[in-house]
This record gives C-alpha cells, sequence and structure tokens, in this order.
C-alpha cells in the first residue's frame, strides 16, 4: 500500500468514527448490529469504531437489551454521560444564562441572572454573561467534564464569520455588535481563551434542538423566540438557510403598538404576552403572517417554539385554523417540546456539533483533516 493509500484510507476511518458516533448521539440505546444497518459498515468494522469511541470517553455500552440477532440480545449504546460537555451562553432582553448540554443533549448545570440588556452596550451585556461561563466552567471542570465549545445564542441576525461576527437586534438595540469579540475576551480572562466560541441566532438553533419525530426527509417550520421572533425551516435536524429572524417585524396590525425597530404594529410586539387582550386574536395575527411563509413550502410540521409553546390551547387554536385556511393540516401544528428552554440546548448542541462531527480530532487533538 502505498502512502496516498494509507491516508485515504485513515480519512475512510475517521469518517466512519463520526458516521457511527452520529449513530450514537441520535439514536436509542443502539446496538453495534443496529449502526451496521443503519450505515451499511461491517459489524466488525463497527465494532473496531466503537472500541475507540469507548476507549475515547464518548460511548458507553449499558449492557444487553432487545434487538440482538439469533436470540442474543444486543449489547446498547448511548453517549458517555461523563463526556465532553457544550457550553451554551443566551443574552434576552431580561437578563443573560446559560448551561451545559451532554452528548445526549440533555441540559445539566443551569444559571440565569436576571438584568435589563435591551438599550445597554454589548460591552455591559458581555461582561453579565462573564459571572455565567465562570460558574458554568467551574461546573464542567468539577464533574471533571472538559468543554468542548461555547456557543452563544442571541435575538437577531447574525452576520459575519467567527472573527467577525455581527448582531443586529431592534429588541436589545444593537446593530452590528461586535459581542462575539467582547465574549471572547471575557473567556480569555477566565483562562478559556482556547475554546472555541460561536455565535449564532437562537431561533435557529431552537429549531434545531427540536426533536425530529419524522422519517428522513421530514421538513418543519418552527416559528419562536423570547426578545425576537425567528421562522425557520428545519430538515433532518438542519436549518435550510438562516433563520428569518426579521420576520418578527413584518406589519401584523397596522397602525398597532410600537415597535423597537421603528415601525407599529410589528408581529414581534403584537404578540407578546398582555398587549392583545385575546391570546385568540395573538393566535389569529401569527397565523395570518406565517401562513405566508408556511403554506408556499407545505412543511410536515409546524412547530409553535418560545413564548408560543406555552401560550394556550385558545392560542394554539387559532393558529391552526388560520394555517388551515391556507390548506395546512390541523393536525401539522404542534406546540414546541423544549419551549424557552430550545435556544439553550441548541446553542449546547451546536458546542458539540464538531466532537460528534470528527471524533477522531477529539481523541486524538489532531484537528487535520
Amino acid at each position: 500500500m502505498d502512502a496516498s493509500s494509507r491516508i485515504a484510507a485513515g480519512d475512510l476511518r475517521r469518517h466512519h468514527l463520526g458516521l457511527v458516533l452520529g449513530e450514537v448521539v441520535h439514536g436509542s440505546a443502539i446496538s453495534r448490529a443496529g449502526i451496521a444497518a443503519a450505515t451499511g459498515l461491517t459489524r466488525s468494522t463497527v465494532s473496531g469504531l466503537i472500541a475507540e469511541l469507548l476507549a475515547g470517553g464518548l460511548v458507553r455500552d449499558i449492557g444487553a437489551g432487545p434487538g440482538g440477532t439469533s436470540g442474543r440480545p444486543g449489547r446498547r449504546l448511548v453517549p458517555d454521560p461523563a463526556g465532553p460537555v457544550g457550553i451554551a451562553l443566551q443574552i434576552e432582553e431580561d437578563g443573560v444564562g446559560g448551561c451545559l448540554v451532554d452528548l445526549a443533549g440533555r441540559a445539566g448545570a443551569r444559571r440565569w441572572h436576571p438584568a435589563a440588556i435591551t438599550g445597554t452596550p454589548p460591552q455591559r451585556a458581555a461582561r453579565a454573561l462573564a459571572p455565567v461561563l465562570r460558574e458554568l466552567l467551574l461546573a464542567a471542570a468539577g464533574g471533571d467534564r472538559p468543554a468542548a465549545g461555547i456557543v452563544l445564542a442571541v435575538p437577531g441576525v447574525v452576520s459575519g464569520s467567527a472573527a467577525t461576527t455581527a448582531v443586529t437586534s431592534p429588541a436589545l438595540g444593537w446593530d452590528a455588535a461586535a459581542i462575539g469579540t467582547l465574549v471572547a475576551a471575557e473567556a480569555e480572562q477566565l483562562g478559556a481563551g482556547g475554546i472555541a466560541l460561536a455565535v449564532r441566532c437562537g431561533a435557529a438553533l431552537a429549531a434545531e434542538a427540536e426533536p425530529d419525530t419524522g422519517p428522513p426527509g421530514t421538513t418543519t417550520v418552527h416559528i419562536g423566540g423570547r426578545s425576537e421572533i425567528g421562522v425557520t425551516l428545519v430538515r433532518d435536524r438542519r436549518s435550510q438557510g438562516r433563520a428569518a429572524t426579521r420576520f418578527g417585524h413584518l406589519v401584523a396590525r397596522p397602525g398597532g403598538t410600537a415597535c423597537p425597530c421603528g415601525r407599529r404594529g410589528c408581529l414581534a410586539v403584537e404578540t407578546r404576552p398582555g398587549v392583545q387582550p385575546d391570546p385568540r386574536r395573538s393566535g389569529r395575527l401569527l397565523g395570518r403572517v406565517l401562513a405566508g411563509f408556511t403554506a408556499p413550502t407545505d412543511p410536515d410540521r409546524v412547530v409553535l417554539g418560545g413564548r408560543f409553546a406555552a401560550a394556550g390551547p385558545a392560542f394554539v387554536a387559532a393558529v391552526t385554523a388560520e394555517l388551515h385556511r391556507h390548506g395546512i393540516p390541523a393536525d401539522r401544528v404542534v406546540p414546541s417540546v423544549l419551549g424557552t428552554d430550545a435556544a439553550l440546548r441548541g446553542a449546547g448542541r451546536a458546542a458539540l456539533a464538531p466532537v460528534i462531527a470528527d471524533p477522531w480530532a477529539w481523541i486524538t487533538g489532531d484537528p487535520a483533516p
């Protein structure tokens, strides 16, 4: 075998490690035989890859269970609960917070610090996040859990690359705020400068975190958010393009309530709790505006997330009725399972995504492709 063949074989094994770990992470106590069937890899190959993931602290064997062949129960595999964690951070108009998320997507240590963020400079928001980050780093270290990454969820439009991230958020009063650079500086002071940090739109993270109960190819329109409202099209756990975070600033009631963006009657303010005296009216406003986005995409599901998840049955019924008038079957409209927790859970999962995609790099410390 020449050098190029050896390199190609190594790359293939590296790819297969990510493929197998992905099956464990997204499955439910899956067996080696189940992974082989799902990936098309041979059982001997799967067994060798699982051995590496077990040794690397990413997978745990929890013993025999159903699903084996020839009368023998298969041994079940789950993400190692003592494995790496993602640090999720969040900024909203009423405070800052964060949590640790493990490879199985479970939220662990959690912090929330109430604060009036709207109208404050991004520098102050970054400083407000510093104690949250410090406490989460201590919680991870105390449990001997290595931090794989930090992802900050923000309410607004995120543009630029990791080094030049800019956030525009009418709800916070920010226009092209360099919050990523500011938070990175706070992390550096806490000794966490070597941990990768990214800033992403909270609405997109929430949409990607929502459990996917459909078959491969299932499409979901997710509408949600707290400070801002965003709508996201998701297919197979991945958002298709950017979240439409300006969606909340479409006018739902001309001449209505004043919005921080300068207009009046924007969907984001008209559907805030308490603005409308009747939740059915808020539901109808959301349904009418959402129908323009949803009807052309013909999604398999419409998920009402964020502030809408707990808006009550009258609100959900009003949204459903409006969407049904535009051709969306009523049984496709459902409240979010995660609610306002979704953006944080999504941020933690996003922080762990590089580990799941390339466990070889995590295990060996070798980032080279």
